[in-house]
């Protein structure tokens, strides 16, 4: 089996919309709300963040896993803000995820960077994949959210462009 781990291209676009969806509308997610158009803005705005830097994962010709994120500068130094993380779940609990993150983190070491940082809920399957591949919760650290929209209020598909 041949695997590459690659910097992501414009062209790898429409395959990233392909993983996020599989990931994230099958189990043990199962969410009914990802839409293509709403993974094609999504993994868009991604991609044109400044300081973008992604990465994929391919098997055999075919992408198994991204990683997409920002490199950002703090301190004087850098770090790997992971905007998203997904393997196709064909792959999943195959240990191709802890594959990849190794992958991310020597590629990323040999960039000088610092630390690699990401959000993720407790509650998901993703919280205990991170522990167990070294990932520490920043317990002096808290998210912050107010929503600006009740459940009740239908879906509106504009943006401000």
């Amino acid at each position: 089996m041949e695997t590459q781990f690659i910097m992501y291209r414009e062209e790898d676009f429409e395959e990233c919309i392909r993983i996020y969806i599989d990931a994230f509308t099958t189990p043990p997610l199962n969410y009914d709300f990802v839409t293509k158009e709403k993974a094609w803005r999504y993994i868009r705005d991604i991609t044109r963040t400044p300081g973008f830097l992604g990465f994929t994962y391919w098997m055999d010709g075919k992408m198994a896993a991204m990683c997409l994120g920002t490199l950002d500068s703090y301190f004087g130094g850098s770090m790997f803000e992971v905007a998203e993380f997904a393997v196709d779940p064909i792959h999943q609990r195959s240990g191709i995820g802890s594959t990849v993150m190794n992958l991310l983190e020597t590629k990323l070491a040999g960039y000088n960077v610092e630390a690699i940082s990401l959000h993720t809920s407790r509650n998901l399957p993703a919280y205990g994949f991170y522990l167990k591949n070294g990932y520490e919760e920043l317990t002096e650290n808290v998210t912050l959210a107010k929503l600006l929209v009740d459940d009740d209020t239908p879906d509106s598909e504009s943006t401000p462009e």
